[in-house]
C-alpha cells in the first residue's frame, strides 16, 4: 500500500515543452506557501491530502496503472542486462542465440494465427522466454569456461608433472628444495584437476544446448502441425549443473544474478512479450 501512497503523492501530469509536472506536489507547496499568511490553509491542504492520497492509493484502476508502470521498469532493467549478456558473446554465439530467439517467436505466431487460448499462448510465453534466458545462462558460461581453458594446455600441465618427478627422484634433493618441489606438484595436481572438471562441465553445457534446442524445434513442429500445438514446457533436468553449483560467470556475474532475480519472479514481473534482439 505505501507504494501506491507514494504513487498518488508524486502523481503529475505531462506538459508539452516542460515535461512530467507532479501537480500535486506543487499544490501542496502552493498550500504551505498561503499557509504562512492564513495557518488555516494548512489545515485544509492537510485534510484535503489525505483524502486524495486515500481515494487513489484505494482504488483498483490507479493501482493497476501503477503496478504497470513497475512492471514495465523492470522488463527494460532486465533486458538492459540481457542485451550485455549478448554483446560480450563471441559471433558463432549470438549468431546461434539469434537462431534460437526466431524460432521461439514463430511457434508464438503459429499459435496466435491458430487462435489458441490466451492463457495457454501466455504459458508458452513464459515457458519460451525461461528457456531462452537457459540458452543465454548457458552460452555465457560456455563461453567464459572456452576462455578458462584456452589460458592452460593439458600437455603443458602433464609435462611439468614429468619434470617435477624427475626433480624428486634425483639425487642430493636438499629436505627444503623436495617440500617446495613436492607443494608445487600438488598445485599442477589440482590444476590439472580444475581443467578435467572444465573440459567435463562443457560437454554438458553443449548437451544441454542441444536439448534446449530441440525442445524449441519440437515445439514448433508440433505449432505447425497441429494448428498451434500444445502448451510450451520449460521443464528441463540439465546435465551440467550450471545453474545450481554458482559457476562463475566472469565478468558477466552482476548481470546474471539480476536476470536470476527477474526469471525467478512470477511471470508478470518478467515482462517478456516474446524474443527480443
Amino acid at each position: 500500500m505505501l507504494d501506491y501512497v507514494k504513487a498518488a503523492f508524486w502523481i503529475g501530469v505531462t506538459v508539452p515543452g516542460l515535461g512530467r509536472v507532479p501537480v500535486n506536489v506543487l499544490l501542496v507547496a502552493g498550500c504551505a506557501i498561503l499557509g504562512l499568511a492564513n495557518p488555516g490553509f494548512w489545515f485544509l491542504a492537510a485534510a484535503a491530502e489525505a483524502l486524495l492520497l486515500t481515494v487513489l492509493a484505494t482504488n483498483p484502476r490507479f493501482q493497476r496503472a501503477v503496478d504497470a508502470g513497475r512492471l514495465s521498469a523492470a522488463a527494460g532493467e532486465a533486458e538492459l542486462h540481457r542485451q550485455e549478456l549478448v554483446r560480450r558473446l563471441d559471433l558463432p554465439a549470438r549468431k546461434r542465440l539469434a537462431a534460437l530467439d526466431d524460432k521461439c517467436a514463430r511457434v508464438l505466431q503459429v499459435q496466435q494465427e491458430a487462435q489458441a487460448p490466451e492463457i495457454g499462448l501466455e504459458s508458452s510465453r513464459d515457458a519460451l522466454s525461461r528457456l531462452r534466458w537457459i540458452y543465454l545462462k548457458l552460452l555465457v558460461a560456455r563461453f567464459h569456461l572456452l576462455a578458462s581453458g584456452e589460458q592452460v594446455r593439458e600437455d603443458d600441465l602433464k609435462r611439468q608433472l614429468a619434470d617435477l618427478d624427475r626433480a624428486l627422484a634425483a639425487p642430493g634433493v636438499t629436505p627444503a628444495l623436495r617440500e617446495s618441489q613436492s607443494a608445487t606438484r600438488k598445485i599442477l595436481e589440482q590444476r590439472l584437476q580444475n581443467l578435467d572438471r572444465c573440459q567435463q562441465t562443457l560437454k554438458e553445457v553443449d548437451s544441454d544446448l542441444g536439448r534446449i534446442e530441440a525442445q524449441v524445434d519440437l515445439a514448433l513442429e508440433n505449432a505447425n502441425l497441429r494448428g498451434g500445438g500444445a502448451v510450451v514446457s520449460a521443464n528441463l533436468e540439465l546435465a551440467s549443473q550450471i545453474l545450481d553449483d554458482g559457476l562463475s560467470f566472469g565478468d558477466s556475474e552482476r548481470d546474471v544474478a539480476a536476470l536470476d532475480e527477474a526469471y525467478s519472479a512470477p511471470p508478470a514481473r518478467i515482462g517478456d512479450r516474446g524474443p527480443v534482439r
